[in-house]
């Protein structure tokens, strides 16, 4: 009998976080700097995506 595949989890600095919705993961992401202003942010490579994981608002459904 064999065991199950293990699992590898990042951790560290490989593990990025999306800016806009939350996701976190090693793969996907885009990272948008602005000299300028010294802002560097990370956003999911997939926009449409990205969007449909945004927190929504509560709906007052009566």
């Amino acid at each position: 009998m064999s065991s199950p595949p293990l699992t590898v989890v990042a951790r560290g600095p490989e593990q990025q976080k999306c800016s806009q919705c939350g996701r976190t993961g090693t793969r996907g992401f885009t990272t948008l700097t602005n000299e300028e202003h010294r802002i560097s942010i990370t956003i999911c490579a997939n926009k449409t995506a990205c969007r449909k994981r945004w927190p929504q608002p509560p709906r007052d459904d009566a």
